[in-house]
């Protein structure tokens, strides 16, 4: 059997590396998408239980309300000329 030239030898070399550069690649893109999504915040789902067992499905802003609320608000005073 006649030995292989450099040619063919390079070009085997040069299929493996695309080989394992393309498997590389896909098994950074799948971690990298993995970790994506555990790092998005609307993935984590936090179910508050209430009192009798049951999950708080209620949603509210609180008691705060925006405009004037009457009561004395901090004034900002400037130094002029």
């Amino acid at each position: 059997m006649q030995p292989s030239s450099r040619i063919a030898t390079a070009r085997r070399r040069a299929r493996a590396a695309r080989y394992a550069i393309g498997a590389v690649a896909v098994a950074g893109f799948a971690v990298f998408g993995a970790a994506a999504r555990d790092a998005h915040p609307a993935t984590h789902h936090t179910v508050q239980a209430s009192d009798d067992g049951q999950a708080d499905e209620s949603f509210s802003f609180g008691g705060a309300s925006l405009g004037d609320s009457g009561s004395a608000q901090p004034q900002v005073q400037s130094a002029g000329s």
